[in-house]
C-alpha cells in the first residue's frame, strides 16, 4: 500500500472513470469478506476511514476522498474496515460500493448504497439505540470484562433467531431490533455492544467457509467467541450453548464445526490477534446450555444432568465454590416411557429476578434475598410440558411441547410490572366446544386477576352467565368471549 500526496492526485484526475466493485474476492460470498486483520489498513488509512465513517453518519449521497490517495485495490479493505469498525452505521450496504477513479487507479468519489430509505434512517437509528440500551441494561463497571462478554453473548443468542431474510439480515440492526439475522449480523451486533460496555473486540471471518465470528480481549489476551454457533438452529426458547465462548486458536480448530477450519489461511488473518491463551478452554461454563446470569461476582445457571441422573440443579457459583439453590427431579419422558436425552429446565433474568421452569411449574428466584416462589402450575388438562423460558421486555415467555417433543407452543405466560409484581396471563380451559341443545358447561378461566366478563356473539345459539356458565339454545355456532386482566380469550361453541 502506497500513500500518494493529494497534489499528485489532483494532476491525475483529468479523466475519471466510473465503475463499482463487490467487496469480496468471491462474489458468491461477498457478504462474508472482512478486512481488519491486515495491520496496514489501520496504520495507513485511519484518517480516511474516520472521514468515510463521518460522511456515512451524515448519510451523504457521495463522498469525495480524492485527497487521501487511495489505490483501487485497497478500497476493498478500507471500506470493509469502516463498516465493521462502526456497526452502528447499519443502514449502508457493507459489501458493495460504486466509485469513481482516475486513470492511475486512485479513488476519487464514493457513492454508498443505502439499504434503508434515507428519509427514514433517523427513525431506524432511534430504534437501534433503544435496543442497544435494553441489551446492555444492568451491565456496569462492577462487572468484569468476562461477565460483560458472557452476559451479552447470552442475551444475543436468546434474543435472536438465525434467519436470512434479506440484505438487512447482515446488519447489527436486524439482530438487535427485529431479532433475526445471520452470522455477520451477530458478529457486528456483539462487537458494537461490547464497545458500549468497554470491552475490546474484532470481527473475524473464515472467507473460504463464508462464516464470521468475534475475537474478544479479556485480561490482555484474545479469545474466539462465536455467538452464532452457540445459538441453536432451529431456535429453541431459553437454550444457549457456551461451546464457542472464549476459545483458544487450538481449541477452536479442534472443534467439530467445519466453519472455523482453515481461518488462519485467509488473507484477513493476522498473528497480531492470535488466541494463544488456553485459560478458559475447560471453564465451568463450557457445557452449560442455559443462560448464565451474572450478579455481584457470582454466576447462576442450570446443571441439566445433576448427579448424572438428568435432574436439574440451579447453581450459584462464586470463585471456585458452588452452592445448589434448588434441585428439580423431573425427568422428561417420551410417550413410550423412555427418558429424553436432556433435562429441559431453563432460566432467564429480568430486573434482578431469575425465572425458571420445571416440567409443569414456573418459579421465581430473588437474587437480592435468595428466596424462591412458585409463580404458576399448569392445570392437569394441559398435556404439554414446559421446556424453556425467556424474558422479553416486561414479560416472561414459555415454551411447551408434547411428550414426543414434536408439537410446540410459545406464549406469554407472565407479565411483570415496573415494581416487579407478577401477573400470570389468564387462559381458558376450552377454546372450542360442541354441545347438544339444552346442555351446558362451565367456561373456566385460569389465572389472571380481577373480575371476569363474559359475552356471547349470538345469544340465540348459546348464552353465557356472569359466572361463565354456557348453555346451548339452538343449532348453530357462536363465540363466547371472556376478558380478564386485559386479556381477551375466545371459545368457539357449536350447538348440534
Amino acid at each position: 500500500m502506497i500513500l500518494i500526496k493529494s497534489t499528485i492526485i489532483f494532476l491525475l484526475t483529468a479523466a475519471v472513470l466510473i465503475t463499482s466493485i463487490p467487496l469480496a474476492f468471491n462474489a458468491e460470498s461477498e457478504q462474508g469478506k472482512v478486512y481488519p486483520y491486515i495491520p496496514d489498513v489501520a496504520s495507513y488509512y485511519s484518517e480516511v476511514e474516520n472521514y468515510i465513517a463521518e460522511q456515512l453518519r451524515e448519510q451523504k449521497a457521495s463522498i469525495d476522498i480524492s485527497q487521501y490517495g487511495v489505490p483501487r485495490d485497497d478500497l476493498i479493505y478500507i471500506y470493509r474496515s469502516v463498516m465493521f469498525d462502526n456497526p452502528d452505521i447499519f443502514y449502508v450496504d457493507a459489501s458493495y460500493i460504486p466509485y469513481k477513479f482516475d486513470r492511475s487507479g486512485y479513488i476519487a468519489i464514493l457513492t454508498p448504497q443505502y439499504i434503508f430509505t434515507r428519509s427514514k434512517i433517523p427513525s431506524y437509528i432511534k430504534k437501534f439505540n433503544s435496543a442497544c440500551k435494553r441489551y446492555i441494561k444492568g451491565i456496569d463497571s462492577s462487572m468484569s470484562d468476562l461477565q460483560k462478554a458472557l452476559t451479552l453473548h447470552d442475551r444475543i443468542a436468546l434474543g435472536c433467531k438465525y434467519k436470512n431474510e434479506n440484505d438487512k439480515s447482515f446488519t447489527a440492526y436486524n439482530v438487535l431490533v427485529t431479532g433475526k439475522g445471520v452470522c455477520e449480523g451477530y458478529a457486528r451486533a456483539y462487537s458494537y455492544l461490547l464497545s458500549l460496555v468497554g470491552v475490546d473486540s474484532k470481527c473475524l471471518n473464515n472467507e473460504s467457509k463464508g462464516h464470521l465470528w468475534n475475537l474478544v480481549k479479556i485480561g490482555g489476551n484474545w479469545y474466539h467467541v462465536d455467538v452464532t454457533s452457540d445459538d441453536p438452529l432451529p431456535d429453541d426458547l431459553g437454550y444457549v450453548r457456551h461451546k464457542y465462548f472464549l476459545l483458544s486458536d487450538a481449541k477452536l480448530l479442534n472443534s467439530t464445526s467445519g466453519s472455523h477450519r482453515g481461518f488462519k489461511d485467509d488473507t484477513t488473518y493476522s498473528s497480531a490477534f492470535s488466541c494463544s491463551s488456553t485459560k478458559y478452554n475447560s471453564s465451568f461454563f463450557r457445557n452449560i446450555t442455559s443462560q448464565i446470569v451474572c450478579y455481584k461476582k457470582a454466576y447462576y445457571y442450570f446443571n441439566n444432568n445433576y448427579k448424572k441422573k438428568l435432574y436439574s440443579a440451579l447453581i450459584k457459583r462464586k470463585g471456585s465454590s458452588k452452592k445448589v439453590i434448588k434441585v428439580i427431579k423431573d425427568v422428561w419422558r417420551y410417550s413410550n416411557g423412555t427418558k429424553a436425552r436432556n433435562s429441559y429446565c431453563k432460566l432467564c433474568e429480568l430486573n434482578n429476578f431469575i425465572y425458571f421452569n420445571s416440567k409443569r411449574k414456573i418459579f421465581r428466584y430473588n437474587l437480592k434475598t435468595g428466596k424462591i416462589k412458585r409463580i404458576m402450575t399448569l392445570p392437569s388438562f394441559i398435556k404439554t410440558n414446559y421446556i424453556g423460558v425467556n424474558a422479553k421486555s416486561s414479560a416472561i415467555y414459555a415454551h411447551r411441547k408434547n411428550r414426543n417433543l414434536t408439537k410446540s407452543k410459545i406464549s406469554k405466560v407472565i407479565k411483570v410490572s415496573t415494581n416487579n409484581k407478577v401477573t400470570v396471563v389468564p387462559f381458558l380451559k376450552y377454546t372450542k366446544k360442541t354441545l347438544k341443545k339444552g346442555k351446558s358447561f362451565k367456561l373456566k378461566v385460569y389465572y389472571g386477576k380481577g373480575k371476569i366478563t363474559y359475552k356471547s356473539s349470538n345469544t340465540k345459539v348459546a348464552r353465557v352467565s356472569s359466572k361463565g356458565r354456557v348453555k346451548a339454545k339452538k343449532k348453530g355456532s357462536c363465540t363466547i368471549t371472556a376478558v380478564r386482566s386485559g386479556k381477551t380469550m375466545k371459545c368457539k361453541v357449536r350447538v348440534k
